[in-house]
Formats: structure tokens, C-alpha cells, sequence
């Protein structure tokens, strides 16, 4: 049993993982495991109603009502899971094609594009040009001006419209009529002890969170790398309570 004196402090982030839900509201097959949260927050609100009156109009009985718990997931990293599962695609696909445009310096000697193209620090292969009856090649000066291998190309930069050889790609498809989903959601993290500083397991138990579907991606090249971020707004099951938070020693083994 719990002491009511006990008094314990939060800090660490919590690891979150989510499930799908059962027919009968437990917890099925994992989905997302997220271990590199920089934030996880949990808020209840509520609103509030007032019986006023005597001298003053002073509030005389309050009631509560509409409760609400919100859950921000803050993530410093993100994988093609949870990006699809933040904008509301429930599959990753692993095929498709990737078109790229690329700016390269021709010399008079040249009859044809490049095969390849360099970034980060690597070489990259070229699958295809774009032959859909428009330029593929183009200078800066003169978007109309198109290239052959009999005519050779005029010195200057160029950008070709070319299709990417690719390898390990993960396609996620954000579709109008498609939203994020409704999952069973548990977190672990840990509760310090104030009485002799040891760490204690904590965890809360969300039966039933709907990931909401405003999110933003942000690219900016100043300031700190991009997190990711999953909202979460939790519902009441069927049966049982909204949340429950947890703490607890496990058992150790012997």
C-alpha cells in the first residue's frame, strides 16, 4: 500500500508506445514505439459552471463539467512510421519514383547530360530523363532551349528534370479523405523518491487517444534541427477510466 506521505518528482521524458485497439478495448498489435521524445506532456482542462448570489453576487457552488486531456508528444527524431501516422497514412510504401532537378555546368565539347549527379559527399546514379514532350534540359537563360546529342551544349549551367535511381525508399501518401487514427497509447518513464532519491517506475495508461490532425513540418536552416510532433486528444472507452497514471517498484527477480 501507498503512503500518503510519500512524495515523489517527475523530470524524465517518457518512452510512449502505441497499439491498436481490440474489439474488446485492450491493447493489440503494437504500431509506434517512440524512445526519443524530448517532451511529453500530459493537460487536463475542464469548464466550469457557478451558483451566484447574496451581497456581492459571490460564486456560492461550482460544478465542473466537459473534461478534456490533451497529450503533446514532442519527437527529436522521426521514422517513416511515425510521419505516416502523424499525417494520417496507416501504410509506408516502398516503391515509386523520384524526380529531381539538378543544376550542372556543360562545356562546348559535351554532347549529353550528366549520367550522374553529386550531393552529400556521394556520387548518385540517374534512372531516366524526362522525355514527356518537354525540354528535359534547359538553360537559365533560356527555358526553351532544348538539348540533343547531335548538337552538343553551350557552355554555362544547365538544370536537368531527371528521374532518380533509388534504393531503400519509404513513400508516405497524404490523401484528403485519409486522417490519423484512434489507438490504445502507454508511457514509461520514472518517479524520484524524495524520502531516499531512488528512481521509481511511472507510467500512464491512455485506453483510448484519436491523434489529431493539425501538424506542421518545419525546414529552416537556422536555429535547431526540426522536431516532430503528435497530438493526441483522449477519449473515454467503452468501459473504464480515461487515463490512469501509475506508479509502482516492479518485482525483482530472484
Amino acid at each position: 500500500m501507498a503512503n500518503i506521505f510519500d512524495k515523489y518528482g517527475i523530470k524524465e521524458v517518457a518512452d510512449v508506445m502505441f497499439y491498436e485497439i481490440n474489439d474488446d478495448g485492450t491493447p493489440g498489435k503494437p504500431v509506434l514505439y517512440l524512445d526519443t521524445l524530448k517532451v511529453s506532456t500530459i493537460e487536463q482542462t475542464a469548464e466550469e459552471a457557478t451558483a451566484n448570489g447574496g451581497k456581492g453576487n459571490p460564486p456560492l457552488v461550482m460544478w465542473d463539467y466537459g473534461k478534456e486531456i490533451t497529450v503533446t508528444l514532442e519527437d527529436a527524431l522521426f521514422s517513416a512510421k511515425s510521419m505516416a501516422l502523424m499525417f494520417g497514412d496507416s501504410e509506408v510504401s516502398t516503391t515509386g519514383a523520384v524526380y529531381k532537378v539538378i543544376k550542372w555546368t556543360s562545356t562546348t565539347t559535351e554532347s549529353s547530360v550528366p549520367t550522374k549527379f553529386a550531393a552529400n559527399g556521394k556520387s548518385y546514379s540517374f534512372a531516366a530523363f524526362d522525355t514527356n514532350n518537354e525540354p528535359f534540359s534547359w538553360k537559365a537563360s533560356d527555358f526553351t532551349t532544348t538539348t540533343t546529342a547531335s548538337t552538343g551544349l553551350a557552355s554555362g549551367d544547365w538544370y536537368s528534370k531527371c528521374k532518380v535511381a533509388t534504393s531503400d525508399i519509404g513513400t508516405i501518401d497524404v490523401n484528403a479523405d485519409t486522417f490519423p487514427g484512434t489507438y490504445y497509447i502507454t508511457g514509461d518513464t520514472y518517479a524520484r523518491s524524495m524520502k531516499n532519491g531512488e528512481d521509481e517506475f511511472f507510467q500512464f495508461v491512455i485506453p483510448k487517444a484519436k491523434v489529431q490532425s493539425d501538424n506542421t513540418l518545419t525546414l529552416e536552416a537556422d536555429g535547431d534541427p526540426s522536431v516532430f510532433n503528435l497530438n493526441l486528444r483522449v477519449l473515454r472507452p467503452e468501459t473504464g477510466p480515461m487515463m490512469q497514471l501509475i506508479k509502482y517498484n516492479a518485482t525483482a527477480a530472484s
